[in-house]
């Protein structure tokens, strides 16, 4: 058995190679996620509405629905309104009070100069989960002005967020989003932002254009499958953190070394790709399995 250090530096080396593949792979995947050259090339609007603005990623879904059909389910958007149709059991875990619509209400697809996106209730945190309207056109696009986390109400908005929704012929259209950004991060700032912030909003917002385009499709959605995606999230968190506290231990290291990588590695995949959970759940179940027999032999139990 090597000593604690060797074990330590055996973990952070796991752990910087997950970040590097991370940083070099997957960041880039998602900050354009289904979305070509065109298409992120492409002048969207509100693209001139922040001075000195840049894109920090544009997304695209294609959805088998004309525009006409897509546009209601984006025009209710918002905490005050139909949900975002993302993860409800994540975003009332942290108190959005969130209840996602499967249904449309014409009432409240309209706006006008002055509203806000709600993302938090409007009572709850002094008013600090909403982004003003930017532009708005009926049946085209949402956009609206973004803070980063710290920002005063007071204070000039630094971003945009922009919804778009495009034809591509009468049958199928394009679900586009946008956000643009401007300023600089000190480093502290932009290593929480690249390596929590972003990922975290990719995560929600990927669920988000593919809940649209599901209720767009008029195909059946699925709250209790969200919640089995997210329990294999959480107990595949947990074994990475596990396998990480057996590696400092000692007893069979090296191979939760490799349950520790393994772990980060189908943690991104669920996350981040979001496979089906007919594929999560035999993964997870395969990783928990290996990693109690692993632990069962380490420790000699019967």
């Amino acid at each position: 058995m090597r000593g604690l250090g060797a074990r330590a530096a055996m973990l952070a080396a796991c752990f910087s190679g997950l970040l590097l593949a991370f940083f070099l792979f997957a960041r880039p995947w998602y900050l354009s996620w289904g979305a070509d050259q065109r298409v992120r090339a492409a002048q969207l609007p509100g693209d001139n509405l922040l001075w000195l603005g840049t894109p920090r990623e544009t997304r695209a879904v294609l959805i088998q629905a004309p525009a006409s059909q897509v546009w209601p389910w984006v025009a209710q958007i918002g905490q005050d309104r139909a949900g975002f149709y993302s993860y409800e059991i994540l975003e009332n875990l942290v108190g959005c009070e969130m209840k996602n619509l499967d249904y449309l209400i014409p009432a409240l697809q309209h706006w006008q100069e002055g509203d806000k996106l709600w993302m938090y209730p409007p009572d709850r945190a002094g008013g600090i989960g909403q982004a003003p309207l930017a532009r708005y056109d009926p049946g085209h696009s949402l956009v609206f002005y973004t803070r980063r986390p710290g920002t005063a109400l007071t204070g000039q908005p630094d971003g945009t967020w922009a919804f778009v929704v495009e034809p591509v012929d009468n049958e199928t259209s394009r679900l586009i989003m946008r956000g643009r950004g401007r300023g600089s991060l000190g480093l502290l700032g932009a290593s929480f932002e690249r390596s929590i912030f972003e990922p975290i909003h990719f995560v929600m917002e990927r669920k988000m254009m593919e809940g649209i385009k599901m209720r767009a499709e008029e195909r059946p959605v699925s709250s209790a499958r969200d919640n089995v995606q997210v329990l294999l999230w959480v107990l595949t968190f947990a074994l990475l953190i596990a396998s990480g506290i057996l590696v400092l231990e000692g007893r069979g290291w090296h191979w939760h070394a490799v349950t520790f990588t393994a772990a980060g590695l189908l943690f991104a995949l669920l996350t981040l790709v979001q496979p089906s959970v007919f594929l999560g759940v035999p993964l997870v179940a395969l990783l928990c399995l290996g990693t109690l027999a692993r632990v069962r032999r380490a420790y000699g139990a019967p």
